[in-house]
């Protein structure tokens, strides 16, 4: 999906001029036509994810929440592995998936992206996905928090070491970016990370994330965006 600069405005909860200034100076993916910008929309994701810049939420209600997708994926500890690909191989073990879904190739195309660029998040914690969203078989989307054994390095741009993955796996593009989305946004919330980091149990994350997303689907509790640079 091309989005036109207003719409990626929107999108990153910033003015106009701060994306034409993201494109010139911070490497914001975009193509010119016309003497106009337009911006893919899974690249301006990836690249919001790069950078710690949070972005607007999806509102619709058709879509799956957080809370929903993570009931499903589980919360799995004492991942093994001492690098990237073997905590990749035990965590794509660990995940709840359908007996047809192709594990070696959804581990085949975590590392794939890890090549590309860190999925490091910062904190200790990193959202393995590939560029191209992973759509395999399943019948609804998953996500998995995964802690490690032992922290591995994931290259991440604060060079702290990763103890916890968010994992997903979806059946549309559309439906992984807005996953991706609220999994980044959740991440910016202090008490939440601070949950997470102290490896509470499945429930107590479910109910944080809940009471979350409640807030967020009121307007007059939505908090104001960080202030961009």
């Amino acid at each position: 999906m091309q989005l036109t600069v207003p719409e990626a405005a929107q999108l990153l909860q910033v003015p106009e001029e701060t994306v034409y200034r993201w494109i010139r100076d911070r490497g914001l993916p975009a193509s010119s036509f016309g003497g106009r910008y337009h911006l893919n929309r899974v690249w301006l994701l990836e690249w919001a994810h790069d950078k710690g810049i949070p972005i607007a939420m999806d509102a619709d209600d058709r879509m799956p929440g957080l809370a929903e997708a993570l009931a499903r994926g589980g919360l799995h500890v004492d991942i093994p592995g001492r690098s990237k690909p073997e905590v990749l191989q035990a965590t794509v073990d660990r995940l709840p998936l359908p007996a047809e879904v192709d594990r070696a190739y959804l581990r085949q195309m975590l590392l794939v992206r890890e090549r590309q660029g860190s999925t490091g998040f910062g904190g200790g914690i990193a959202i393995p996905h590939s560029r191209g969203p992973i759509l395999l078989h399943v019948p609804e989307p998953l996500v998995a928090i995964c802690h490690l054994r032992e922290a591995v390095d994931f290259g991440a741009l604060d060079g702290q070491p990763v103890s916890t993955l968010f994992v997903q796996v979806t059946p549309t593009v559309r439906i992984h970016l807005h996953l991706l989305a609220r999994i980044a946004k959740a991440l910016f919330e202090p008490s939440f990370t601070r949950l997470v980091r102290s490896r509470t149990d499945l429930p107590q994350v479910l109910e944080q994330l809940r009471r979350m997303e409640s807030q967020s689907r009121t307007p007059a509790g939505q908090p104001s965006a960080p202030a961009a640079t």
